[in-house]
């Protein structure tokens, strides 16, 4: 039985996350609760070995002094370790905060410090070596735990032990260990902190953005909105994103909690294996995922030679009518069935083969999607819809919750809850009201007054309401050009047309401080194939389309391609992939300043600056 809208909608939560887990344990022990990836197959966890798991870590926690409102970090790949990490400190009435495998040595430290966290879990001798470099300098910190290896290196304030040894000390805790878990639960209550997530830093410094157990699981309602009948029928997912990043952790970690859902761990080089073993039902990728997969499916069918080829592009043709037909909210009976034939016959077998055959609507998020990747999705059968969400909100305040195979370009309306409001202020930025907003930012009261404000959060992105009520993404407000003239210019739309393009993986505008706009561009694989001045050429081209339907501030005068990818160990992307205007343009900085020549205004004055200091 679903839940009704009513039930969902006015939801309030009655226990904290480690609560959930023990209500679980006790209800369904031999129900499958988590799956995990070793040597070529699904290994099942139970809810009862789930919280044993969980138990004995947190009896270790608790032996080795970590203490209700302590912090404790994790930086390992999505396996169970994290998950029983999570649960273990919260179990104490702690605070999980999750680290990057990708962080650098001056990342983690950082962290630590602003946290002033006590505790550090990692999963191999690469985590671990780096925080034993910083250890010294952090002065909070007094224990680390390594899970596939033993900590060295580390100061003598600090303790070393392994995940066996702090289970172990945990399952031979004087008592009875299910009572001493009991009575550490219910000393947590449902507005504590309970998670740190550490902003990605694309428009500045980290912030600790603190959720408690109750805007968490207000949270997970907006995720069950996203797939109706979640808490009563069982879908499949695979973990392979970085559980640190806000999404993958309420998906894969808190979601499963208060559902049916359950989700298989890998490592990210074992997804597209994983994916086709289990052919997952739900599904919430950021776009480039969505891109490369779309890019191997297309490379596929474009191999089909004869018959099959000509049915294919039969079908796509229809696939195209079809959705057309669904965005203008026009039917036809003989398109439906024509579209089933190509489905069925073509667009399924085809997704099978990346094992997202069963997967009936999917999700995106984080980050921009092109539109033609969008419909070329819907095309073939799967309703991916966009939804919005932020670290700061957890979940999804905005989604397309009730409206099948959406028109591209827009992120849905608001959850159908009347707590969940979303009002646009006078310069386009979007302000919400809901009850998963997330508490504070830790230690940083200054920021957190200046975006919540009698219970509005500013959220910094610039939207606008179409005529039909959705609310479509236009920017971020921070995340502006300013050039010379002093035109200020968003450059995010601009670069999603250019995305479009199969031959740009990403386009990074460039022309803060200077007379006119030109862009960076990452070549896509397609791309790569072609000779440099084939590519040159076709490039110029794509640019020129998009500039035909700009005005003349925003038109970019001229583009360089990059010479490698983008790469996140030179901080040009964010952990979660996003990228950092400033620091690409500072890593490019020679082709920039091919573009702009050594009259410019801004290479003059950079040139200025830089002898002064």
């Amino acid at each position: 039985m679903e839940l009704t809208e009513t039930e969902l909608t006015e939801f309030e939560p009655t226990r904290t996350l480690p609560g959930l887990l023990l209500d679980r344990a006790r209800s369904e022990p031999e129900a499958v609760a988590m799956r995990y990836w070793r040597d070529g197959n699904a290994q099942a966890v139970t809810w009862r070995t789930y919280r044993d798991r969980v138990r004995d870590a947190a009896l270790g926690l608790a032996e080795n002094g970590v203490r209700h409102g302590d912090r404790v970090a994790v930086m390992s790949s999505a396996r169970p370790e994290w998950i029983y990490a999570a649960l273990a400190v919260q179990s104490v009435g702690g605070v999980v905060i999750g680290v990057y495998p990708t962080n650098s040595r001056a990342e983690i430290e950082q962290l630590l410090v602003h946290s002033e966290a006590v505790g550090f879990v990692g999963e191999s001798s690469t985590e671990l070596d780096k925080v034993a470099a910083v250890a010294a300098r952090t002065p909070a910190l007094r224990l680390v735990v390594g899970i596939d290896a033993a900590p060295t290196g580390l100061p003598d304030s600090v303790t070393g032990t392994t995940w066996d040894e702090l289970s172990s000390a945990g399952a031979h805790h004087g008592g009875e260990p299910a009572d001493r878990l009991e009575e550490l639960v219910e000393a947590t209550t449902l507005d504590d902190p309970a998670v740190l997530f550490y902003t990605s830093g694309s428009t500045g410094a980290p912030k600790g953005v603190a959720h408690s157990h109750r805007t968490l699981q207000h949270a997970v309602q907006t995720i069950i909105g996203l797939y109706p009948g979640m808490e009563t029928r069982r879908h499949d997912m695979v973990g392979f994103l970085p559980l640190a990043h806000v999404a993958p952790a309420l998906l894969l970690i808190f979601t499963p909690l208060l559902t049916r859902l359950v989700a298989t761990y890998c490592r990210m080089q074992d997804y597209e294996q994983v994916v086709r073993a289990v052919r997952p039902t739900a599904l919430l990728w950021p776009p480039r995922f969505y891109e490369k997969t779309a890019g191997e499916l297309i490379a596929r069918a474009e191999s089909w030679r004869g018959i099959r080829r000509h049915a294919y592009r039969a079908a796509m043709g229809i696939g195209r009518r079809m959705a057309e037909r669904r965005w203008s909210g026009r039917r036809s009976l003989v398109l439906q069935l024509a579209y089933l034939a190509a489905l069925r016959g073509m667009f399924l077998p085809l997704r099978a083969t990346v094992g997202m055959d069963r997967i009936r609507v999917a999700w995106t998020a984080s980050a921009a999607m092109p539109e033609n990747l969008m419909a070329l999705w819907q095309i073939w059968g799967l309703d991916l819809r966009e939804n919005y969400g932020l670290t700061e909100t957890a979940g999804c305040p905005v989604g397309q919750f009730d409206q099948p195979f959406p028109r591209p370009g827009r992120i849905g309306r608001e959850f159908p809850d009347s707590r969940y409001r979303v009002e646009i202020a006078p310069d386009g930025e979007m302000l919400l009201r809901a009850p998963l907003l997330f508490r504070e930012y830790w230690h940083n009261p200054e920021e957190t007054d200046a975006v919540l404000q009698d219970g509005w959060f500013r959220t910094g992105d610039l939207v606008e309401r179409t005529e039909h009520g959705d609310i479509r993404l236009i920017g971020r407000k921070k995340d502006v050009i300013i050039t010379s003239g002093g035109k200020t210019i968003n450059p995010q739309p601009v670069e999603t047309r250019l995305k479009e393009s199969s031959l740009i993986n990403e386009a990074i505008i460039v022309g803060d401080g200077r007379k006119y706009l030109t862009v960076l561009l990452e070549p896509s694989a397609l791309a790569i194939g072609l000779n440099p001045a084939a590519l040159s050429e076709r490039l110029r081209t794509e640019v020129e389309q998009v500039n035909a339907d700009l005005a003349r501030v925003q038109q970019l005068k001229a583009f360089r391609v990059l010479p490698r990818a983008l790469e996140t160990a030179r901080g040009e992307r964010t952990a979660n992939g996003k990228i950092r205007r400033n620091v690409v343009v500072r890593s490019f900085s020679s082709l920039v300043d091919e573009m702009y020549g050594a009259n410019d205004d801004f290479v003059i004055a950079e040139h200025v600056r830089s002898r002064s200091s």
